[in-house]
C-alpha cells in the first residue's frame, strides 16, 4: 500500500490524472518511471508486484477516442491503483476472446469481475511489455540527459569515449559524439567531418574548411653561413634562408560565419561556444592537424563602436560604419581572427 499512497500524493501524478484522455500511452509510463525514478521499472521484473499501478483495458466497448480513460484510485480488491486503458488487452475494444465470454463481462452478468480480475493479471502483463518493446526500438525515447543511458554508453564506447575520466580530458560533455558517430568513428580525418563537428554547437552557421592552409613557422636556430658544422648551410641538405618558413601541410583553415547576432559572443575568445569548439577540436583532431579558425561577421551585427567598457572589442568587433557614396552602409562581412588549434607544440 506504500506505493499506492505515494503515486497518489505526487504532484506529477495529480497533473497527470486531470489530462489523462490527451495524454500519450508511452509518454505516461515514462513519466511514471521518473516518479519513481529509485524504484523499479515497468515490465521489467519476473513478476508485476514491484510496479507502481497496474494497466487494464476498460470493459466499455465505445469507440476509442483516446489511448488512456481513466484511473481507477479504488478498486473493490486490494490492488495498486488501475490505469484503464482502450487498447490492447484480452477484452475491451482490442478483444480477442470468444464473444460468448466478452458479452458476458460487457453486461456485466454475475462474477463477471472474478473474470476480469483474473484476465487483468495478463493484460498488465501483455500492456507493459508492449511497453518496453517500444522503448528498447526507440532509442530518443530511452535517452538520459547527459548520455547515461545504456544504448549511449555503449555508442561511446565504439568511440572511445566509454573509459571512465574521458569527459574531464576533453573538457567537453560526452553526450555531443553521439551526433557525430558517424564522423568519429573514422579513421580519416576529412573536412566534411570538421563542418559536421562545428555545426553541432552552431546548427545555422555557414562553414567553409580550407586544405593545406599556408602558415609561417619560425626558425630558432636558423642557418648560417661559415658557422659551425652542425649549424653550417649545406646546398644540399635543403638549406632554409631566413628565420622563419611558410609550410601549408599541417594547418587548415576554419571560417565560420554565423547566421545570426545572438552567436557571436559566444564564438569569440573566452566564449562558451569558443571553449567548447576547441574541446572538439582537440577530441576530432588530435595532433595531426592544425587549424586557424577566422569568424566572418556581417558588419549589420556589429555594435555601434562607442567609448564604453562593455561593448566593441578592439582588434575584434571594433569597426566603423563603411557607407557609399550615397550615404548608404555597406553590407560586407568583416575577418575576426580566432586564433589557432595546435595540437602539440613545434620547434624547428
Amino acid at each position: 500500500m506504500a506505493s499506492q499512497q505515494s503515486i497518489e500524493s505526487s504532484p506529477l501524478m495529480q497533473a497527470l490524472e486531470k489530462n489523462l484522455p490527451k495524454m500519450n500511452f508511452y509518454r505516461f509510463c515514462q513519466l511514471i518511471e521518473q516518479i519513481y525514478a529509485d524504484g523499479p521499472v515497468l515490465g521489467k521484473h519476473e513478476t508485476p508486484t514491484a510496479d507502481p499501478l497496474r494497466f487494464a483495458p476498460s470493459i466499455d466497448m465505445s469507440f476509442p477516442a483516446s489511448e488512456l480513460k481513466y484511473i481507477e484510485r479504488a478498486p473493490y480488491i486490494n490492488r495498486p491503483t488501475t490505469v484503464r486503458t482502450r487498447f490492447l488487452g484480452l477484452y475491451g475494444v482490442d478483444a480477442v476472446l470468444p464473444l460468448g465470454l466478452l458479452d458476458n463481462i460487457i453486461r456485466r452478468e454475475e462474477n463477471y469481475q472474478a473474470m476480469t480480475d483474473f484476465l487483468d493479471i495478463f493484460n498488465h502483463r501483455i500492456i507493459t511489455q508492449f511497453y518496453r518493446i517500444w522503448l528498447k526500438y526507440h532509442y530518443p525515447a530511452s535517452f538520459l540527459d547527459g548520455g547515461k543511458d545504456p544504448i549511449s554508453l555503449c555508442l561511446l564506447g565504439l568511440t572511445g569515449f566509454g573509459i571512465e575520466g574521458t569527459s574531464k580530458q576533453i573538457g567537453t560533455p560526452l553526450s555531443r559524439f553521439l551526433a557525430l558517430l558517424g564522423l568519429i568513428t573514422q579513421k580519416t580525418r576529412t573536412a566534411e567531418g570538421i563542418v559536421g563537428l562545428v555545426r553541432v554547437l552552431v546548427n545555422d552557421a555557414k562553414v567553409v574548411v580550407s586544405e593545406f592552409h599556408p602558415v609561417w613557422q619560425s626558425i630558432d636556430n636558423p642557418a648560417q653561413l661559415g658557422g659551425k658544422r652542425h649549424e653550417r648551410a649545406a646546398l644540399d641538405g635543403g638549406a632554409i634562408l631566413g628565420s622563419r618558413f611558410r609550410e601549408c601541410n599541417q594547418t587548415i583553415h576554419i571560417a565560420i560565419t554565423p547566421q545570426y547576432e545572438s552567436q557571436i559572443a559566444d564564438l569569440l575568445p573566452g566564449g562558451q561556444l569558443y571553449h567548447d569548439l576547441l574541446a572538439l577540436l582537440r577530441a576530432y583532431l588530435g595532433y595531426q592537424v592544425d587549424a586557424k579558425m577566422t569568424l566572418y561577421i556581417q558588419r549589420q551585427f556589429l555594435p555601434r563602436s562607442q567609448l564604453v567598457s562593455k561593448n566593441s572589442r578592439l582588434g575584434q568587433t571594433a569597426s566603423f560604419t563603411k557607407k557609399t557614396v550615397d550615404g548608404e552602409p555597406i553590407q560586407d562581412e568583416v575577418a575576426v581572427n580566432l586564433g589557432c588549434y595546435c595540437g602539440i607544440s613545434y620547434a624547428a
